[in-house]
């Protein structure tokens, strides 16, 4: 997934920071701590009905997110 982005941002409406994952300019998802515990939210896709990606390509930027997140944070 050449084409993904992973920042951590430290949002104004949050306490924590969150790992924000976005996929060619547009965020899909993000993983944050604010229930104490890493949760995950998706996005809908601006343009399309439904994202589409190799769940082995998923798994690994999700964790690279989460990791990203953990250091950081």
């Amino acid at each position: 997934m050449r084409k993904c982005r992973i920042t951590v941002v430290s949002l104004p409406d949050r306490e924590n920071l969150v790992a924000e994952i976005s996929y060619d300019g547009f965020q899909f998802a993000e993983i944050s701590q604010e229930t104490g515990q890493l949760m995950i939210q998706f996005y809908r896709h601006p343009n399309k009905e439904f994202w589409g990606f190799s769940l082995e390509e998923f798994q690994k930027i999700v964790e690279k997110a989460k990791q990203k997140l953990i250091e950081i944070g």
